[in-house]
C-alpha cells in the first residue's frame, strides 16, 4: 500500500510521534496530510506557547491580540503554555474571555508567572476539564497576602491527574485539601524542597490513584517511613532527592522496595549504601529505569536479573570490582558518572545492546593513561546510536592510537558529543559518518578549514551543530562551506569562536533557509551591533532562537 493511501487513523498515529518542525513539513507534502495536522495532531497534542518576547526580533508580542486570535481559530486546541510577565494582562478582557471560550477544552495548562494573583485564578473556575496543571512561579514568599476564597479556584479542578509545580506555590501547597476530589496520578514538584508536612496532605488524600511522585525533600528518612506508611500507595515512578546529610535512611528504602516491588522509574538522588544497592535486583523485578548514586557496586551481576531495565544512570566512585562477565543485556540507555581517577574497562562489556552511552568523569588527567580503556570503549560501543563523550577526559592521541577503533566505525551513530583538550583537524578525520544527525564538538583549539571541509563531505545528514572554544584556525571560512554544504541545518551553535567577523552572519543569512535555532555566544569578532545583527537574521522566518552577546 502506498503511503497515499494510508487510512487517517494510521496516519494520525504517525504523526503524533513527529516534532512540530516535521509536522510544519509534512502539512506541505498534500491538503489531505495538512488537513489531518491541522485539525487533528495540532490540537490535540501539540502545546502552543503564547509568550510576550519574539524570539527573533525581541519586540514585545501583543499578547492580548494573539490571544484573541486563539479564540478565532476554528480547532479548538487542547494544549497551552502561557508565560504572563505583566501584572495588568490578567486584568484585561482578552484573558478572561480566552479562558472562558478555550478553558473548558484544555487538557494541558502550563503557566509561567511572577505571583499566582487573583486576577489569574480567576480563569481556574473555566479548567473543569483540565488534567495537567504546570506552574512556575517566581515569586511566592510563604508568608504574606493570599487570594481570597481558593475553594472558588482549586475546587473546580475536579479532572486533573498532573500537578507540578517548579518552584514553591504556596497557595496551592496550602490549600492542597481543596483538590482531594481529583484523580491525581501524578505529583511533581522541582527546584525547592518540599517540607513533610506539605505533602503530607497529597499523600494521604490520593494514596489510592498516585502513581507517579517527583519530590525534593529535607531529609529521606522520614519521608520514606510515612510513604511505608500508605498501604494504599502502589507507585510506579518514584524521583527523590533529598538536602544532604542525615541519618542512615538504608532500613526505611529497603522496606519500601518491598512494599513497591511494581515500581517501573527509580531514581534516588542521595548515596545508598551497599545493602540498599544490593536489595534492588532482589525485590524491583520490574524496573523499566535506575538512576542511583553509591560507592561501588559489589553484585553487579545481580542486576542482569532485571530483565526489563532499559535505562541506567549510575554515579559511582570506584568500578575497579566490576565483573566483566556481567550482562545487562536489556539495558539500552546507559549513563555512567566515575570519580575515582581508575576506571576497569570491564564495565563497557556489560551493555552489548546500549544504543545510548552517555560517560562522565573527574577532570583527572590519570584516568585515561591506560589505552586498554580507550581501546575496550571504542570497540564496544560500535552499535550505539547516541555517544556522548562531553564530559569524559580524553586525548587525542589516545582516540588516534592504531589499535583503537575510530569513530567511522559506528556506522549507525546519530549523535556524537566529543570534547578533548588538544582537538585538531586529525579528530575530524575519524568521523565519516554518513547517518550523524548531531555533533557537538567543545575544546576543539586546532580545528580548522581542511577539517571542517572533510565533516562536511562526510557527514551529509547533520542537522545540529554546535562548536565551542576554538582560538585559531575556526573562521568564516568554515562557517561558509558549513552553511553551503549541510542544507539540513536546523541548529547551530557557536560559542568562544574568536576568529569569526560579521561575514559569518551573512553566510548564515545567505544558505540557511531551515534553520530554528542560532546562538551566538562570545564571538568577538562578530562586531555588529545586536540591533543590527537581529534585523538581519530576522529574515530567516524559522529561526526560533537567538543569543548574541
Amino acid at each position: 500500500m502506498e503511503i497515499e493511501n494510508l487510512p487517517n487513523e494510521l496516519l494520525e498515529k504517525i504523526f503524533y510521534y513527529l516534532p512540530v518542525e516535521d509536522l510544519e513539513s509534512a502539512a506541505l507534502v498534500c491538503l489531505p496530510w495538512k488537513a489531518i495536522i491541522l485539525s487533528v495532531i495540532i490540537p490535540k497534542s501539540v502545546p502552543i506557547h503564547i509568550k510576550p518576547v519574539h524570539p527573533v526580533t525581541h519586540q514585545l508580542n501583543p499578547v492580548p491580540a494573539m490571544l484573541s486570535a486563539q479564540m478565532m481559530n476554528p480547532f479548538a486546541k487542547s494544549h497551552y503554555k502561557l508565560t504572563i510577565s505583566d501584572a495588568d494582562l490578567p486584568q484585561t478582557p482578552e484573558f478572561i474571555d480566552f479562558f472562558r471560550q478555550c478553558g473548558p477544552n484544555l487538557k494541558s495548562l502550563a503557566l509561567q508567572v511572577m505571583r499566582l494573583t487573583e486576577p489569574i485564578l480567576q480563569a481556574f473556575p473555566y479548567l473543569h476539564n483540565l488534567e495537567e496543571l504546570r506552574l512556575t512561579t517566581e515569586s511566592d514568599e510563604p508568608y504574606g497576602q493570599r487570594p481570597q476564597n481558593p475553594e472558588i479556584y482549586l475546587a473546580s479542578l475536579k479532572n486533573l491527574k498532573s500537578l507540578k509545580l517548579h518552584l514553591a506555590n504556596y497557595f496551592i501547597l496550602q490549600n492542597a485539601s481543596l483538590l482531594n476530589s481529583a484523580p491525581l496520578t501524578t505529583i511533581c514538584f522541582k527546584r525547592f524542597e518540599a517540607e513533610l508536612h506539605q505533602l503530607k496532605p497529597f499523600l494521604q488524600n490520593h494514596s489510592g490513584t498516585l502513581r507517579n511522585l517527583t519530590v525534593r525533600v529535607e531529609e529521606m528518612k522520614p519521608f520514606l517511613h510515612f510513604l511505608n506508611s500508605l498501604p494504599k500507595l502502589k507507585l510506579r515512578k518514584l524521583d527523590v532527592k533529598s538536602a544532604g546529610n542525615e541519618d542512615d535512611f538504608t532500613d526505611a528504602l529497603v522496606m519500601l522496595f518491598d512494599q513497591q516491588p511494581q515500581l517501573r522509574i527509580l531514581r534516588i538522588g542521595s548515596e545508598l549504601s551497599l545493602r540498599a544497592v544490593a536489595a534492588i535486583p532482589k525485590t524491583l523485578f520490574e524496573l523499566e529505569e535506575l538512576e542511583l548514586i553509591a560507592e561501588s557496586i559489589h553484585n553487579c551481576k545481580a542486576f542482569g536479573q532485571l530483565k526489563k531495565l532499559r535505562k541506567l544512570n549510575m554515579i559511582l566512585y570506584d568500578v575497579r570490582a566490576w565483573d566483566e562477565t556481567a550482562s545487562l543485556e536489556s539495558v539500552v540507555e546507559l549513563s555512567l558518572s566515575v570519580t575515582f581517577p581508575l576506571i576497569s574497562p570491564a564495565i563497557f562489556c556489560s551493555f552489548p545492546n546500549a544504543k545510548r552511552f552517555y560517560l562522565e568523569d573527574v577532570d583527572d588527567d590519570t584516568l585515561m593513561r591506560d589505552i586498554i580503556v580507550v581501546r575496550t570503549l571504542m570497540e564496544k560501543v560500535q552499535s550505539v546510536e547516541h555517544l556522548d563523550l562531553e564530559n569524559y577526559v580524553l586525548k587525542e592521541r589516545e582516540i588516534l592510537n592504531d589499535s583503537v577503533d575510530r569513530f567511522d566505525r559506528i556506522e549507525g551513530l546519530r549523535s556524537l558529543r566529543y570534547s578533548c583538550r588538544d582537538m585538531s583537524d586529525a579528530s575530524l578525520l575519524t568521523m565519516a559518518l554518513p547517518e550523524l544527525r548531531e555533533l557537538y564538538l567543545t575544546h576543539c583549539p586546532r580545528v580548522s578549514f581542511k577539517g571542517i571541509s572533510f565533516l562536511t563531505r562526510n557527514c551529509p545528514q547533520l542537522e545540529s551543530l554546535q562548536f565551542e572554544y576554538n582560538k585559531e584556525g575556526f573562521n568564516d571560512d568554515c562557517i561558509d562551506i558549513i552553511t553551503r554544504k549541510l542544507p539540513r541545518l536546523r541548529r547551530l551553535v557557536l560559542v568562544n569562536l574568536k576568529e569569526l567577523t560579521n561575514e559569518t552572519v551573512l553566510s548564515i543569512v545567505a544558505n540557511c533557509k531551515r534553520l530554528r535555532e542560532l546562538t551566538f555566544s562570545y564571538c568577538v569578532g562578530i562586531t555588529m551591533e545586536k540591533a543590527e545583527a537581529i534585523e538581519k537574521l530576522s529574515s530567516l522566518k524559522t529561526l526560533r532562537n537567538l543569543v548574541y552577546s
